[in-house]
This record gives structure tokens, C-alpha cells and sequence, in this order.
């Protein structure tokens, strides 16, 4: 299984769960845009809030097993690996 990890900020979408995870067989892959949909399926309205024009919001970034996904909504994900949607964190002095 492959676990999307839900920002707090969405988790009204989906009854407060944290983690929702999503069937991958083994030796496939899917690209991140394929498990969104999947989520659509899970909970409507996700994608609502994550896409703008069929791309992220600006304000969200693609992590996979903690590394950044460059490819965006077209990187590959694997059974058992981790996928994250997180605010890019923005520091200053």
C-alpha cells in the first residue's frame, strides 16, 4: 500500500483522517495525478482544493518517501512509498 499523508488543513474532507491508503500492485507504478484521483474517489472535493487549472495550488508541494517530487502531478509513485502534500515553509529574520 502506498500512504497519502492528509495536511491538517484538508482533513475536513475526509472525517479527520490523518492517512489514507491507496492500492498500488506490486512492480506498478502510478503518477501522483493518478493517486489524486483516487482520492477524489475516496473523498470528494480533495481535488478541488489541491488543484488550480488542473495543476497544484501555489501554495503546495509533492513529497514522496520525504524527497520533493520535481515532476509534480507527474512523478511515479511505488507500492509502499509515502506521499506527502505539504505548505512550502517560508522562514526570515
Amino acid at each position: 500500500m502506498t500512504t497519502v499523508f492528509i495536511p491538517a488543513q484538508l482533513r475536513d474532507l475526509t472525517g479527520g483522517v490523518e492517512q489514507i491508503a491507496i492500492s498500488i500492485p506490486p512492480g506498478e507504478t502510478r503518477t501522483v495525478r493518478e493517486v489524486l484521483d483516487e482520492l477524489e474517489r475516496l473523498h470528494p472535493g480533495l481535488e478541488e482544493r489541491l488543484l488550480v487549472e488542473g495543476d497544484l495550488t501555489p501554495y503546495l508541494a509533492v513529497f514522496i518517501d520525504g524527497e520533493p517530487a520535481g515532476l509534480g502531478l507527474q512523478a511515479r509513485v511505488k507500492q509502499e512509498h509515502q506521499v506527502y502534500f505539504l505548505a512550502p515553509v517560508v522562514g526570515g529574520d
